[in-house]
This record gives C-alpha cells, structure tokens and sequence, in this order.
C-alpha cells in the first residue's frame, strides 16, 4: 500500500491526538508487576493495539467495551533473586525477591510486540523485573548484549535462553550495586526505575548532571508507587567548592545542569491508594504524531492549526524543543492531566528555522521524534548535527544507516558521524518515493517531508496504517494540496 502526497498550501484543522500506544503499553506492563486492575480509556482498535493485547495473553484478562481497555493482571509470576554479602560471615547470600509466585512457561514468557520501538528498553526491564523470560523477534544479537552489558552494570545479571527460534532474556540475580556511588546515566536510570518497578522493590540511588525525567515516574504515582528526587546538600568545605565551580560554570554555554547531584528514592514494595477498584488511566496522545505533525505545521505555516492531547511533559517534547531551538515559536497550552503528566493543545506562529546542534540524550526519549527533526533541519538554514545517536548502530537494520537511506531519494546533503548525522539545509527539494515498508515513526517523518516537497511523493503506509489506521483520512483533512 502507498500513500501520494502533494505540496501542501496550507495546514489547518484542530485535531486531537489518539492515545500513545508506547505509553498505553508501558502502563500495561506496570499494571500487571503492581497487580492492580486499570480502565485505560480513548482506546481504539488498530493492528498494533492488537499487539499489544497479544503480549498480554498471559499475563492479563484484556478487554475493550467502548473504547476502554479493561486490564486484570493474572497471578502467576516468578522469582528473582536478590544478592547481597552478610554483615557478619562475608558469605554471600540469595534471597528470594517479591515475586516468589509459581507459574507455567507460557505465564513465565513475555514477548514483546516488534511495532513497539522507544521504550523497548524500560519494556524489557519491567519484564525482566517481574520475572518473565523476555523475547523480542526483533532485537539483534548486538543490541542483546547490550541489554546485557547494561544490567550488569545497574547489578542485574541477566542469562540468554533460546525460545524457539528467538533468543530470550532472564534476570538470574540483583544485587542493588548501584546503592551506594553508582550513578547511572539517563538510559540506565530508566532502565534500573523499570527493573525495580517490575520487582516492587525499593532502593535509593544517585544520579549526577541530569534532572529525572522519564515517563515512569508520573506512572508510577499514578499507581499509588513512589519515586522521590531531591537535590543533594553540600556541607562545609564541599559546599563552598561547590560555589565556585557553579561560578566558573556560568561562563559556559552549557553549564546549568552540569554538576548537580540528585538522590532518588524510589519504593514500588508499597502502593499507597485503594485498589478495591479498577483504577482509571487517561494516556496522552501519540508523542510519535504529534511530532510529525508540529513539525508539518513549522514548514507549511499558512493556515490555523491546533493540535489537541498533547503530552507537555520535556520526555515527551524532543521535537518541540529541537524546534524552539532552531526558532520556531510554539505555543502551548495545558488542558488536563494523564496517567503520565499533563496534556495540551500546541499551536505555531510563522516563523524562521536555522539548523543547531542537539544531544540525543537519553536516546530513547528521541527515537521516535528524530526523524522529524531531520526533515526540520533539512528545511532549515544552516547545518544541523545530531550527536550521541551510537546505540543505533546496534539496531537490525541499522538505525543510522536506514535514516540515511530516506534521506538519500529527497537529495538532502548529510554527512555520518560514528556517532551521529549532520544534515545541510535547503529550501526545497523534488517529491520522492520510497516503495520499501519504513517503521511508523520514520514513514509518518518523510510524509511530512512530502508535504513541503516540489512534486509527487509516494510513501508505504503499511506500518503508517497499523499504528494509525485513520492517517490518511487526517492527512486530507488538515491540508491543502496544490495540484489537485
């Protein structure tokens, strides 16, 4: 199946996101570790809801009456062991963790839904944490070991298993390593709050240089779950040391989060609300739509245009801020909140774009928005350079290389980097087509660049249609075709 674009003359309407199936999925998952029952509403069938139900089978009784998808985790589970050195003897000891609950296999596998890509990390390690053998039919071997690298290096040991044709992952231990000095980035930290959310464990940690920002922890209130951060206090001589270097720091382009150190608390072994009830989860709207079509909106700026059910939350808002940055004046306004922070309505004025530098971190807040960013910056002024991008050279095929691969048939100057892209601006380019199926989020990116193009673009929905099967009907509805 194909979608064709014309250049567009204007973009106008007020449309209102459908929920996020990452987030829908990521609250689905928590549900089943924290075993409370949750009415998720707004849901509306597609293929990858159908996914995401599938994954579930095992886990939950799933249903969806009215747009209200009704989720009763299942009691089977599993066990992880917790590894920790007696005080007294120095002998090492196994502890049983939380989930000490039997089960058959088929309760005990959790395959993960391959339509699924962000937050394909913090899905594993929930899993992980619940005890579940984990399996992605999509997940390289490379990007396997580097799940595994980075497990040992949060404490968790984690073990390959081969179901059936797929290679599987299972948490064998914990031993709560980073308690102490260890400061995990920001990836790390997502995945080590998800591994403890899995578990209901409870653990402090600390985290330097960033601010905690992530998805979960708003989900986690939301279920009655505790993640606590705080600024840690300086003393005395640290103290005053500490002054000067943020005095220093001042004169530096990038300083005002370097340097500041943040002690979590985090503590799923309680949930503090009544459960007698199911509770009800409102998920914001597709951060991977509103990204294409803000981005659509900052390069066809004739006509009113208000996107509604907009998740405002910074994990949720990498587009937009990439877009603030090049100088794309964007207004937002709050209108309620979800299971995962506030939500919204964005709208742009007319404005000028110049190509800047961004820092993908942590990566799998960008993922899905990049490649809106890159047809931004490819209509931009300037040249733009996206850095940190590495962890999509592990991806089958490679992240970096089939984004390049899109950008070659629109003409767009770019240049690699081992650890990143640099794209060279223009005014316009011809229409394209790309005959080949592209992930939704990088399909959704070249339809918007089909939009601004000169000429015909022709694009393969197939992945388009299964995350949002009304896309092409929004299409139509929002802009105005020259040449038609």
């Amino acid at each position: 199946m194909m979608i064709t674009l014309h250049p567009a003359k204007s973009m106008q309407g007020k449309p209102t996101l459908p929920p996020s199936p990452d987030l829908l999925y990521m609250a689905a998952l928590a549900a089943c570790a924290a075993k409370i029952r949750v009415n998720i509403s707004g849901v509306n069938n597609s293929a990858v809801v159908d996914d995401i139900t599938r994954s579930l089978k095992s886990h939950a009784d799933t249903r969806i009456v009215d747009s209200t998808l009704s989720i009763s985790p299942k009691s089977t589970g599993n066990s992880i062991n917790t590894v920790h050195t007696d005080n007294d003897t120095g002998d090492t000891v196994n502890t049983m963790g939380i989930n000490n609950i039997s089960g058959d296999e088929e309760a005990l596998l959790l395959t993960l839904p391959d339509s699924l890509l962000p937050y394909r990390a913090v899905y594993l390690f929930i899993g992980l944490g619940m005890g579940k053998t984990v399996v992605s039919r999509s997940t390289p071997p490379k990007q396997i070991a580097d799940f595994i690298s980075r497990a040992k290096g949060i404490g968790i040991n984690i073990e390959t298993v081969d179901v059936g044709e797929s290679t599987g992952l299972r948490a064998v231990s914990f031993d709560g390593g980073v308690s102490e000095n260890s400061c995990p980035n920001e990836d790390d930290c997502a995945a080590l709050l998800a591994f403890l959310l899995g578990r209901r464990g409870k653990l402090t940690f600390y985290i330097t240089d960033y601010h905690l920002s992530t998805p979960l922890r708003r989900l986690s209130n939301t279920l009655g779950l505790t993640i606590n951060v705080r600024q840690c206090a300086i003393d005395g001589e640290d103290a005053e040391m500490e002054k000067r270097l943020r005095f220093m720091r001042k004169k530096q382009k990038d300083a005002e989060a370097q340097s500041q150190r943040f002690i979590v608390e985090a503590d799923f072994s309680t949930i503090g609300i009544d459960t007698a009830s199911p509770v009800n989860i409102k998920i914001p709207g597709d951060e991977t739509l509103a990204a294409a079509l803000i981005t659509a909106k900052a390069l066809i700026p004739k006509g009113d245009f208000e996107l509604s059910n907009v998740a405002l939350d910074p994990w949720a808002s990498q587009a937009v801020s990439f877009l603030k940055k090049m100088g794309v004046k964007i207004n937002t306004d709050e209108q309620g909140k979800t299971a995962f922070g506030p939500v919204g309505t964005v709208t742009l004025q007319k404005s000028e774009r110049v190509g800047r530098k961004a820092r993908c971190v942590p990566l799998y807040q960008y993922l899905s928005q990049l490649p809106c960013m890159t047809i931004a910056a490819a209509f931009a002024e300037g040249k733009s350079i996206f850095r940190d991008l590495e962890p999509m050279r592990l991806f089958d095929p490679d992240g970096l290389e089939q984004l390049e691969q899109c950008l070659r048939p629109l003409g767009i100057r770019h240049g690699e980097m081992p650890d990143g892209i640099v794209i060279e601006g223009a005014k316009e380019f011809d229409g394209f087509d790309i005959i080949e199926p592209l992930p939704a989020h990088i399909a959704a990116a070249f339809c918007v660049a089909g939009v601004r193009c000169v000429g015909k673009t022709s694009i393969a929905d197939n992945c388009i249609i299964e995350r949002w099967p009304d896309f092409e009907k929004i299409v139509n509805e929002i802009f105005e075709f020259r040449g038609r």
